[in-house]
C-alpha cells in the first residue's frame, strides 16, 4: 500500500506539471488553477495535520498561489511569450504609426498625413508639398511629426 500511496503524490506532480506546461504554451490559465489546487492537495496530504488545520492552511497556500499567479506567473509568461515564442512589440493607437510612411493631402485648406486610408493632423519643421511621402518620426501630443 506504502508504494501506492506514493505513486499518487507522483501523479499529482506530473498531472500538476503537465497543466503548468499547457500553461506556458498555451497560455490558459484554467490549467494552471487546476495545478494549484493539485499542488495544494498534495501540500496538505504530505503536511497530516488536524481536518480544521488542514482546511485553513489549505485555503491558505491555494490563495498564495493564485496571489503568486496575479502578481509574478502572468508578468513572466507575457515576458516569455513577447520575447521567445512569438517577438513583437505592442504599439496601439497613434503609437503605432511611428516609422510608417504616409501622403500628404489637403482638405478643406487643412493638411492632413493620410496612413493606411486614415488621415491624421501633423506637424513638421520644415515645409510640405502635397502629394509627397513623409515618414513619422515622433509623437507629440495626438499629432505626428514627420
Amino acid at each position: 500500500m506504502e508504494i501506492l500511496i506514493n505513486n499518487i503524490y507522483e501523479i499529482l506532480l506530473l498531472i500538476a506539471g503537465i497543466l503548468i506546461l499547457v500553461d506556458v504554451f498555451l497560455t490558459y490559465e484554467l490549467p494552471t488553477h487546476v495545478a494549484y489546487v493539485l499542488l495544494t492537495i498534495f501540500l496538505i496530504i504530505k503536511i497530516e495535520r488536524s481536518i480544521i488545520t488542514s482546511i485553513f492552511l489549505s485555503v491558505f497556500i491555494w490563495f498564495g498561489f493564485i496571489v503568486f499567479h496575479y502578481t509574478v506567473w502572468r508578468k513572466l509568461l507575457e515576458k516569455f511569450h513577447d520575447n521567445i515564442v512569438s517577438p513583437r512589440k505592442h504599439t496601439g493607437g497613434i503609437e503605432g504609426l511611428i516609422g510608417k510612411e504616409g501622403v500628404v493631402k489637403e482638405i478643406e485648406g487643412s493638411q492632413f498625413i493620410q496612413i493606411d486610408k486614415e488621415l491624421y493632423q501633423f506637424e513638421c519643421e520644415r515645409s510640405v508639398v502635397v502629394g509627397d511621402t513623409y515618414k513619422v518620426e515622433k509623437i507629440n501630443s495626438n499629432k505626428l511629426l514627420i
